[in-house]
């Protein structure tokens, strides 16, 4: 069992509930991505070639995903979940860096002018089948996964827990980057 708190108690609660016996607490990395302008583009174009694109784009993901050691959970258009070991962080980080660059030019191939935007997040999740009988999918739940979905920004964009799960020389290719300082209006009176 894992060191991380947070895991050792979601395992004692998930001992308790009526999950499939595969599941499983655990600290995973989990990276969303998903393409811009991709929804302007497919409202223009011809649903066949919408859906040739996306089949190879899923191709293209899941070949370099899993290549370095990651797991695609799931597709949603233009978008896609991910999940890795914090052990192979260096490889599927380095991989879905990678991507979005095989993207573009891919979907520069189908006359989309888009750039692939990944978010990733680590922290414990719950890993497992989930689903109606005989219909159980792989997924992973949890605030980990909430957390991962809301990092949205351009580019690449790790949290610090993510972050962390790289080597130095890992971590050598990313800069830090502040939310830049904002203020809100206060009506008089308040």
């Amino acid at each position: 069992m894992s060191d991380d708190p947070n895991v050792r108690n979601c395992a004692e609660a998930a001992a308790k509930a009526a999950l499939s016996g595969d599941c499983e607490c655990k600290t995973m990395g989990v990276a969303f991505f998903d393409l811009s302008r991709f929804s302007a583009w497919s409202s223009s174009e011809q649903d066949v070639q919408v859906a040739a694109f996306l089949q190879e784009f899923y191709v293209l993901s899941a070949s370099v995903v899993e290549a370095a050691g990651g797991r695609i959970v799931k597709f949603l258009g233009d978008a896609g979940m991910a999940v890795f070991e914090p052990g192979d962080a260096d490889e599927v980080i380095a991989a879905l860096c990678d991507l979005t660059g095989q993207a573009r030019e891919l979907a520069a191939e189908h006359g989309l002018d888009a750039w692939l935007n990944v978010c990733i997040h680590a922290g414990p999740v719950v890993a497992g089948s989930f689903g109606p009988a005989g219909d159980e999918r792989f997924d992973v739940i949890g605030k980990t996964v909430n957390v991962a979905a809301r990092l949205r920004r351009r580019g690449v964009r790790l949290s610090a827990q993510a972050f962390r799960c790289l080597s130095a020389a890992g971590r050598k290719q990313f800069d830090k980057v502040s939310p830049p300082i904002t203020y809100s209006f206060r009506p008089q009176g308040r």
